[in-house]
């Protein structure tokens, strides 16, 4: 069981292809844990990272946001701040210039709320407000994520040699297929211990 964690620890299940073509979706991508293996700190533009991701459970709020304050999608980023908070609310910080342009950075004061693992590349490194942020995108996509990015929620570091990421084509799919049709699974297991049960009665 130890050896399995060790090795599961160590790979993620690429689920999208935003990272296309050097990550498909079903590939299980070989990884390093930072905090372990890595200094997220160290975390430069360029590397391909796990992080955990509040922007997928609050697109729609962003892209409301964006439409009502008339800011471009394209050059906004939003920190998402958790606490104990009993309504969600949006300010705008400030703004950060960059090599690649200026964004105004918005803050979100969120309730504790889940994160997606998401894999993408660091396009930025940045400071703002004497704090590290990563500006980080799909190699696929045509815009940045909205998150301005911190230290803290870089999980991981795709392993890179000669420039090429270490994955192992189509093997995630299994775990994409037990996620996406879990209750196929939960079925498949109550009739064969119902068979079981069935069988073992006859006897």
């Amino acid at each position: 069981m130890a050896v399995l964690f060790l090795i599961w620890s160590h790979v993620n299940v690429v689920v999208s292809d935003s990272m296309y073509p050097i990550m498909k979706r079903g590939d299980l991508v070989i990884v390093e844990n930072a905090g372990f293996e890595f200094n997220p700190n160290d975390v430069d533009v360029g590397d391909i990272v796990v992080y955990k991701a509040h922007w997928p459970y609050y697109q729609y709020l962003l892209s409301e946001v964006d439409y009502k304050l008339k800011l471009n999608p394209y050059k906004t980023l939003c920190i998402f701040n958790e606490g104990d908070f009993k309504d969600i609310s949006i300010k705008v910080l400030g703004e950060i210039e960059t090599d690649n342009g200026d964004y105004k950075i918005l803050e979100a004061d969120i309730p504790k709320s889940p994160t997606k693992p998401v894999i993408h590349r660091v396009i930025d490194k940045v400071e703002f407000n004497n704090k590290t942020y990563f500006i980080i995108k799909g190699d696929n996509n045509n815009m940045h994520d909205p998150e301005l990015v911190s230290v803290n929620q870089i999980k991981q570091r795709v392993i890179v040699i000669n420039g090429h990421p270490l994955v192992i084509p189509y093997v995630g799919y299994l775990s994409i297929w037990i996620k996406e049709y879990w209750y196929l699974v939960a079925l498949f297991i109550l009739l064969y211990y119902a068979y079981s049960y069935l069988k073992g009665g006859r006897k």
